[in-house]
């Protein structure tokens, strides 16, 4: 396997035909940020000032309810409008390092919009389900240590307490170890996805595992080895120029990660849809 800087040689490449690109699919992005601060904010001032409904909402519903309402409204639209965008960035980065004309990816993705929107949140939601899931039992320990360290009073602590609170913080801490390690593990898992839109997302999950089977380190070390260049180059550099350069990297990175594994099952699907719509001309 190629080392890091080996990928950065070969990043520097692909970076080198296609900065253009890369600078327009960062402003994109950039764009969707601020579209998404922009709603919350102005549902921010029409709730400030009293605008219908939000005046009757502030009225007749509870404070703790509507902060739950709101919380789930702008999950939603994090949901319809980033997750959507990074799936498709993360298409059109693939594209730039296979080789790929954007352009055709860009008018499929046009077309099967919804088809997209379904498969990014079906990815998204299950690897959330996946990592809450596994937290669940770090989240548990961590409660009973804030109760033993924070809640109880010192006239109450017993020997059983104090027992309890060590055996929970040694258990938070190894846990916590676990849950970072099975994140890193479940990172090929958006890339397989993307690659095969098709693939059922659990296999997809069992097939990142055991391909960063003994790559954690690896993983790591790559994103040390990028990190310390990225921060300097910020510093004279527009992000702009930068960070795409690092998704390039990102992505050779994850090529190597896969190996054979890799295989990018866009372009006949771009064909079938080719001929889908000629047929009906």
């Amino acid at each position: 396997m190629m080392t890091n800087r080996q990928i950065s040689q070969k990043a520097v490449e692909y970076y080198r035909d296609s900065w253009g690109q890369g600078i327009a699919l960062h402003f994109y992005m950039v764009f969707v940020y601020i579209l998404i601060l922009a709603s919350v904010r102005v549902f921010g001032l029409l709730y400030e000032h009293n605008s219908p409904p939000f005046n009757i909402i502030s009225t007749y519903v509870p404070r703790t309810t509507m902060l739950i309402v709101f919380g789930a409204v702008g999950t939603i639209s994090v949901m319809l409008a980033y997750i959507p965008s990074m799936f498709m960035m993360r298409r059109y980065y693939i594209g730039i390092v296979s080789g790929s004309r954007l352009s055709t990816t860009r008018q499929f993705f046009g077309a099967n919009l919804p088809f997209i929107n379904r498969i990014s949140i079906t990815c998204a939601l299950t690897m959330f389900f996946l990592k809450a899931c596994t937290l669940l039992p770090a989240l548990i320990s961590s409660y009973i240590v804030y109760r033993c360290a924070f809640v109880s009073r010192l006239e109450n602590l017993s020997t059983a307490i104090l027992i309890l609170f060590m055996l929970a913080l040694g258990f938070t801490l190894v846990w916590a170890g676990f849950w970072i390690r099975y994140c890193i593990s479940l990172c090929l898992t958006r890339y397989i996805v993307t690659l095969s839109p098709k693939i059922n997302i659990f296999d997809a999950c069992d097939l990142s595992c055991r391909l960063m089977d003994s790559n954690h380190t690896r993983f790591i070390l790559f994103w040390v080895y990028n990190l310390r260049y990225l921060l300097p180059c910020l510093l004279l550099f527009p992000s702009s120029v930068c960070i795409p350069f690092v998704k390039i990297s990102y992505t050779v990175f994850v090529r190597e990660l896969m190996g054979n594994y890799w295989q990018d099952k866009y372009p006949l699907m771009i064909e079938r849809w080719r001929r889908r719509s000629a047929a009906h001309l």
